[in-house]
């Protein structure tokens, strides 16, 4: 049988590795818009 303070300490390490995996994305989300920024203001000639 789990204790109380055991499944706090799961859910919260369960709640920090989602928060951790959101951070991630979040930021692969924006570097992979930042060249495409720097190709749409590079003028065409």
């Amino acid at each position: 049988m789990i204790s109380e303070w055991m499944r706090i300490m799961l859910d919260e390490m369960s709640r920090r590795k989602a928060e951790a995996e959101q951070a991630r994305l979040e930021r692969d989300r924006r570097l992979e818009e930042r060249p495409k920024r720097r190709d749409e203001q590079r003028p065409k000639g």
